[in-house]
């Protein structure tokens, strides 16, 4: 259940009537079908597109829009379109999947039908889907913190160019636009891989910054460049999600690997 906040009015002995001015801040709780705003008097149930249009209608009144210096509007063009993903699970030798292939398989194709719906048919994956693949240290030369801020980048990069090491003779890397590595392990905070989902790049393996203003220095995707032992080079979005993250891990993560980072270290958010 996702909570967004808004303005409502609430009546009652000793609050203020309206007055043409919003006079509460309220909390909403969002459902996919309707918004329920809970009230010390009553409660009262609108549709998600209305309320949808009541706030565009007080931003704008207010001057709250699109410009350089609130960084509101449309983000990135790239996410349009068909996207090539190559989705890799990974084992290790010293652990054992729990979660079976086919189950993991439905899950990163349901991602797909998932970027569909919610573009309208403006974007789309082709997804490239291989496992097993072994490989060639223990779970912990790999294993991250479940913590953002203490994740070691050179553990994330070793099981990316290590899976890269592995397919570099069957795969052309240059034609994917994005990679979705899956540990098979089950994964909880600081279990089995250490942290279930997240973007490595841009994310783990860059320098992300965030920071409000006027956007600074290009709109251009930027990517750190990833490559095997035998010299082939990867440079694109890159996600890890482990083999019991749920499709909305991935979507969420996908899109912070389809956006790229512009600027001064700023990624762009789903």
């Amino acid at each position: 259940m996702l909570t967004l906040f808004s303005f409502a009015e609430f009546g009652g002995k000793g609050e203020r009537k309206k007055n043409g001015l919003p006079l509460f801040f309220g909390k909403w709780d969002v459902s996919p079908f309707s918004i329920y705003l809970g009230g010390s008097m009553k409660i009262i149930k609108v549709e998600a597109g209305f309320v949808m249009l009541v706030l565009a209608v007080i931003m704008l009144s207010w001057g709250i829009g699109y410009s350089e210096g609130n960084d509101l509007g449309l983000q990135s063009k790239q996410a349009v379109g068909e996207k090539r993903v190559l989705a890799v699970v990974v084992r290790f030798p010293d652990a054992e999947p729990k979660v079976p292939i086919e189950m993991v398989k439905q899950r990163v194709f349901a991602l797909n039908m998932y970027v569909v719906e919610q573009s309208y048919g403006l974007a789309s994956l082709n997804i490239d889907f291989r496992g097993y693949v072994m490989l060639p240290s223990s779970l912990r030369r790999y294993k991250v913190s479940q913590y953002n801020n203490q994740v070691d980048a050179g553990r994330v990069r070793k099981l990316i160019e290590d899976t890269m090491t592995i397919l570099e003779k069957e795969v052309d890397f240059s034609s994917y636009h994005h990679i979705l590595i899956i540990p098979a392990v089950i994964t909880m905070p600081g279990e089995g891989y250490g942290m279930i989902c997240y973007c490595a790049n841009p994310g783990m393996l860059t320098d992300i910054s965030k920071g409000f203003g006027s956007r600074r220095g290009s709109r251009d995707s930027q990517y750190e460049i990833l490559r095997s032992k035998g010299g082939k080079e990867f440079k694109g979005g890159v996600f890890v999600g482990a083999e019991n993250a749920n499709l909305g891990m991935f979507a969420h993560d996908y899109f912070h690997a389809l956006g790229g980072q512009y600027g001064a270290g700023k990624r762009f958010a789903p």
